[in-house]
């Protein structure tokens, strides 16, 4: 019977001491799949940016409607139950009761958890909740394990489509080839080919011209 409670002794401290380890291992997993999938939308943002003469669009349910997405993917580490990310917009700049404009704006869009854009607005949640989307980030205020762009809070880990302008070679209908793939696959993931309305040589209406389209949202109107 001693010989039994000195076991259970034993293997109680040796798991007492392994999840801290084991806990910061899920905490890396999630990390790297917060980052696969803001990356996603990130591209799919851009190939929509991209396609409709840098129109963004109103919602990721047009990015699934125009099969630029396979399906909305759930934030890994979100606080809340519906997993949803968290929505960016352009913001046009503003002054605030008791901050100025210029080196202020961007200096309170840092302290809000904003980027501040060269042309003086921020990208940042949108505080209805609507307009346009350029990017997604996580809900999650908690501080991160990974550095990722220098920012160490997941609601600043922010996946933008203009991000992707660097990666994503020239538009379609340039030198004959429409958007490339950029980041390394993961096995299981979206394989996301050109987008919708290109017939695979890179061209598109407009008689052999890059003749911008109406995004979706303003076509019903």
């Amino acid at each position: 019977m001693a010989a039994l409670l000195v076991a259970l002794a034993v293997m109680a401290i040796v798991m007492g001491a392994a999840m801290p380890t084991w806990s910061q291992m899920i905490r890396r997993e999630k990390e790297e799949e917060l980052i696969f999938r803001g990356t996603q939308y990130a591209r799919a943002i851009n190939q929509y940016q991209r396609k409709f003469a840098n129109a963004s669009p109103a919602s990721l349910d047009v990015l699934i409607e125009q099969r630029l997405l396979r399906k909305k993917f759930k934030d890994p580490l979100s606080p809340n139950e519906d997993g949803e990310f968290q929505l960016l917009s352009l913001q046009s700049q503003s002054t605030t009761p008791g901050q100025g404009t210029g080196a202020g704006t961007g200096a309170a869009a840092r302290g809000a958890g904003q980027t501040a854009t060269p042309g003086g607005g921020s990208i940042g949640p949108s505080p209805t909740g609507r307009g346009t989307v350029v990017g997604v980030a996580s809900k999650n205020t908690g501080r991160s394990i990974r550095i990722y762009k220098g920012k160490n809070r997941y609601n600043e880990w922010q996946f933008l489509g203009m991000d992707m302008n660097t990666q994503a070679g020239p538009p379609a209908g340039a030198g004959g080839r429409g958007p490339q793939r950029s980041g390394t696959q993961r096995g299981g993931a979206d394989r996301m080919g050109s987008p919708s309305g290109s017939d695979g040589s890179g061209r598109q209406g407009g008689g052999g011209m890059n003749a911008p389209r109406t995004p979706p949202s303003r076509q019903s109107q």
